[in-house]
């Protein structure tokens, strides 16, 4: 953690101060730690579980969230924290769920999150209220790391040179390791015709602690074919000087194939060649700190774009977790957003804990892991009491009919496409909502609806959730033995036995 001699940022009205060494705080500014209330409220499990990487959902504060794993003994056990927090931008964010076509498709349109700030204080522009809010959360989440963990913090031209002098307060300066800087978008447009420079790129500080070690990705670079060799083997490889290679160094290439000479004598490197998946010849070669080549969102595909405004690429974050932590190691990011975090660590089988305060982000993070199959399980998590959360929805979506075989047929009838719904066939309110069946709204260029029935057990205990496209979420709960069969009259038999709005 940091030292007395690291700098230190001041801003009008503030409080916060890191962390002792060995002395957990908790709260704004510091002091005991506290236990907020954290209960189970889902959880999916696949059929047929074909990795090791486990994930889940928290809804809450960052800080809350910290305080609750440090509780449950997550201190210094963390591998990688990735945050993608607010930027301080003074502005609002809207989420975008396409429910048909991309051209002449429908579009419903929640508020995400906001990012405005206000201060009382003559000239500041809400930036110290932004700082107050950011610093204690990155200090807590800096308690999770393990000796070898890193934390990735990115942010933007507005907030990123305040957040690394708070970050050099906490982890001290000798522990940091990388600032990246990544190409978000084209020099296009207002930015282009703007009276400066394009704001065209994010900033990713990095820091560790004291046994971080990062394994920076390699990238296929294709190589002119002019500048292409054979070697007496007939492998293709490229030239380089020798640069500041030691005569013992050079030996020791010479060995293993690795040194070309010319006919006047000079010494160059050989680096080998592969074909990428165009077919070109390509220098394997680690990437550095200047990161071009990982495009931005809008050119991805259309099944990755959520519509949640700050959504990142999934190869992003791929490559940060991939470089960042070993196999099976665990990753958290308590401003989730959509959820790429957890898509990401799933698909490089890792674990994952990620948390967000918005219903949105949860709602939408869950749907993005249901698609991919990953085992999850979520949380509440509040400093003071597990809270509901206000959903409304009419008293006939949802119609339940008996059919043979002791089953039921459920059928979705709001007006409304939901973002997703889920069926518990033996809900038991001590163990939360066990997902048994389910369905989401698949994005892409045409995007596919929630399926509108589903066949379940006739189970006493069942259970049905919807969420809607604005995060909210509600449970609707039935004994589905007592209905009776359309034969007998009961064609239109709500399932309205009880209903609860959580979340």
């Amino acid at each position: 953690m940091g030292n007395a001699r690291s700098p230190v940022l001041t801003w009008g009205g503030r409080t916060w101060q890191p962390p002792v060494p060995g002395k957990h705080g908790s709260g704004e500014t510091g002091g005991a730690l506290s236990s907020p209330a954290i209960s189970r409220v889902e959880s999916f499990s696949p059929p047929r579980k074909v990795t090791a990487s486990d994930h889940r959902i928290i809804r809450g504060d960052a800080l809350d969230i910290g305080d609750a794993l440090i509780a449950e003994g997550l201190r210094g056990k963390v591998d990688l924290v990735y945050i993608d927090p607010p930027f301080a931008s003074q502005a609002d964010y809207i989420n975008e769920v396409r429910l048909d076509g991309p051209a002449d498709g429908r579009v419903v349109r929640t508020r995400a999150y906001t990012d405005t700030w206000s201060s009382d204080l003559a000239g500041d522009d809400g930036v110290g209220a932004y700082l107050d809010r950011l610093a204690p959360r990155l200090a807590r989440m800096a308690e999770l790391l393990s000796p070898r963990g890193s934390m990735w913090v990115h942010l933007d031209w507005r907030a990123a040179y305040l957040v690394r002098v708070i970050l050099d307060e906490i982890f001290g300066r000798r522990n940091f390791l990388n600032e990246i800087v990544w190409r978000r978008a084209p020099n296009l447009g207002r930015q282009a015709a703007s009276k400066q420079y394009g704001r065209t790129i994010d900033t990713i500080v990095v820091y560790g602690n004291s046994e971080a070690v990062l394994d920076p990705a390699k990238r296929l670079e294709p190589i002119e074919p002019n500048a292409i060799r054979l070697d007496d083997e007939g492998r293709r490889f490229t030239a380089a000087p020798r640069g500041d290679y030691t005569d013992e160094s050079i030996k020791r290439l010479d060995a293993i194939g690795r040194v070309h000479r010319t006919s006047s004598g000079r010494v160059y490197i050989k680096y080998f060649l592969e074909k990428n998946a165009d077919g070109e010849w390509c220098r394997d070669r680690r990437v550095d700190a200047l990161w071009t080549d990982i495009a931005p969102l809008r050119h991805a595909p259309a099944s990755e774009r959520t519509g949640y405004p700050t959504q990142k690429p999934v190869a992003l974050l791929e490559r940060i977790i991939a470089s960042g932590s070993p196999p099976g190691g665990l990753v958290v990011d308590l401003y989730a957003g959509s959820g790429t975090t957890a898509v990401a660590a799933h698909a490089l089988g890792r674990r994952s804990i990620v948390g967000d305060t918005g219903g949105l982000s949860i709602a939408v993070a869950r749907a993005r892991l249901l698609r991919d199959g990953a085992p999850y399980t979520i949380d509440q998590c509040d400093a003071n009491e597990v809270r509901p959360y206000s959903s409304s929805l009419a008293a006939d979506a949802l119609v339940i009919t008996a059919i043979p075989n002791r089953q039921v047929q459920i059928e979705l009838r709001q007006s409304e496409e939901p973002l997703a719904w889920a069926i518990d066939t033996d809900f038991d309110p001590n163990r939360g909502f066990v997902v048994t069946w389910h369905s989401e709204h698949q994005p892409g260029a045409k995007s596919r609806p929630v399926e509108r029935r589903a066949i379940a057990p006739a189970s006493p205990n069942l259970a049905v959730r919807i969420y809607g496209t604005d995060g909210s979420v509600s449970d609707y709960y039935a004994d589905a033995t007592q209905l009776r069969s359309a034969s007998e009259e009961a064609e239109k038999q709500p399932f309205l036995a009880t209903k609860q709005d959580i979340l």
